[in-house]
């Protein structure tokens, strides 16, 4: 037998400065990320943007809280405490109006970077799930996706909430490969987060126990799987319960997140929308809109939200033999292939941008959704089709939760974005399969299907 002789270690003077101990792949995916977004919103919006649709209101609250003056939004008479948008984007916002002052611009430049981590966080939660080849494909798809991109240029909770959410999502990942007490109450604490940003992030923790569930028990005891799973709970509630407090306090009445729900769900579902073929399946306020404005005259929020949700229910109980054509409406909405052109993003860039007049020409989503879609629907079926499927399936189920909601309430651009890393996944992990297996072709291999 012939020993090799060990290695010599390497002379630290002749390695090149830095080429060890830097994530070069992040960072350049972060730059990508990070240099296409904030080029788009000074294209797009110019150094003075405007706060257009929710951001006016998220604007006004980050500025109250950065000067002093509490989450409070103006009236008439003056400010008010509110708790119709949900506290964790405008505090962000506020923490970047009290170092630069209320500049729009800025605040959405830090936004972007926040947008532009959002790949960097994809790939490494890939990584963990799906291996490293279908991370660095979706990575890349993710600092290029022009849904994400257009979303970060402004004051909207989608970059936030997607960022936020799959913190969340690699949180709850790490837990079930590895079920310890403390990686529990971690994920539990992120989800409380995500809750915080997007109020219909309370679905998901229940939904992420539910799929922890039975990998939970091949490695711990019963009682031990009660308990983290408990803890799992406690981490949401340790998050959301001094919001509703403050809210009980402040608002006298039990509001848990927002008072917004109810507003959202006759938003969608009320004759304005139904009666109007170009409006249906989507959403459009009639707070301001008679005859549905004199009852609204003289409530609170927390009452005008209870009334809304009472006229939701109403309409809805009055239209059960049309349930099936709202959703197919809804659903069309949520799942388009192509931009809205219409009220929601048709005139959300500056008067007289080039990017204004290029859209005219040409809808970048068109082409990518028929990219896209395609391979994250074989990415989907290829992944549940193989051993490790149940650990795969949670990015489908948070996918599947988020057009469940869009059923019951509206379909649009604004409610998917969030599951758009989730959906690019699943497509960088179908191109991964196709190129696995036109290179074993090539190579005169045969595939043999997953047992």
């Amino acid at each position: 037998m012939i020993r090799l002789a060990p290695r010599p270690p390497s002379d630290p003077a002749r390695r090149p400065h830095g080429a060890r101990g830097v994530p070069w792949p992040g960072l350049l995916l972060f730059a990508t990320g990070f240099a296409v977004r904030a080029l788009y919103t000074w294209l797009a919006l110019g150094r003075h943007p405007i706060p257009v649709n929710d951001g006016i209101s998220y604007d006004e609250i980050g500025w109250n809280l950065a000067r002093g003056v509490g989450f409070h939004v103006h009236w008439a008479a003056g400010t008010y405490p509110t708790a119709f948008r949900p506290p964790l984007y405008p505090f962000l916002i506020s923490l970047v109006y009290r170092a630069v002052g209320h500049d729009v611009f800025l605040a959405l430049v830090a936004q972007c970077a926040l947008g532009g981590l959002l790949p960097v966080l994809l790939a490494s939660f890939a990584r963990a799930t799906f291996g490293s080849s279908v991370a660095r494909i979706a990575g890349l798809l993710a600092a290029i996706h022009p849904m994400l991109i257009f979303f970060s240029a402004y004051l909207l909770t989608e970059t936030t909430f997607a960022f936020v959410m799959l913190l969340a999502l690699a949180a709850s990942a790490d837990w079930v490969k590895t079920p310890r007490p403390a990686r529990a109450l971690g994920a539990g604490l992120l989800w409380g987060a995500a809750v915080l940003t997007r109020p219909n992030a309370l679905l998901l923790p229940p939904l992420v126990a539910a799929w922890a569930w039975v990998p939970l028990g091949l490695t711990v005891t019963n009682r031990d799987r009660l308990r983290q799973v408990a803890l799992l709970a406690a981490g949401v509630a340790l998050v959301v319960a001094p919001w509703t407090l403050r809210n009980a306090r402040v608002m006298h009445a039990f509001v848990p997140v927002t008072t917004g729900g109810g507003r959202a769900l006759f938003d969608a579902n009320n004759p304005l929308i139904w009666t109007d073929p170009a409006r249906r399946g989507g959403a459009e306020s009639v707070y301001n809109i008679e005859p549905w404005a004199s009852r609204y005259r003289g409530l609170d929020e927390v009452q005008a939200d209870r009334l809304s949700g009472e006229m939701a229910v109403d309409f809805l109980r009055a239209h059960v033999a049309q349930w099936p054509t709202m959703a197919v409406a809804k659903l069309g909405r949520f799942w388009r292939l192509t931009s809205e052109g219409g009220a929601l993003t048709g005139r959300w860039q500056a008067s007289g941008s080039a990017l204004a007049r290029l859209r005219g020409r040409l809808d970048p989503l068109l082409g990518w959704s028929l990219l896209i879609l395609p391979l994250a629907i074989w990415g989907a079926v290829r992944s549940l089709a193989g051993p490790k499927a149940l650990f795969l399936s949670l990015p489908l189920l948070v996918i599947g939760a988020f057009t469940l909601t869009a059923v019951v309430y509206w379909g649009a651009l604004r409610m998917r974005v969030p599951i758009e890393p989730l959906v690019v996944l699943y497509a960088a992990a179908g191109a991964d399969d196709l190129r696995r297996r036109w290179r074993m072709r090539r190579s005169g291999l045969s595939v043999v299907p997953a047992p």
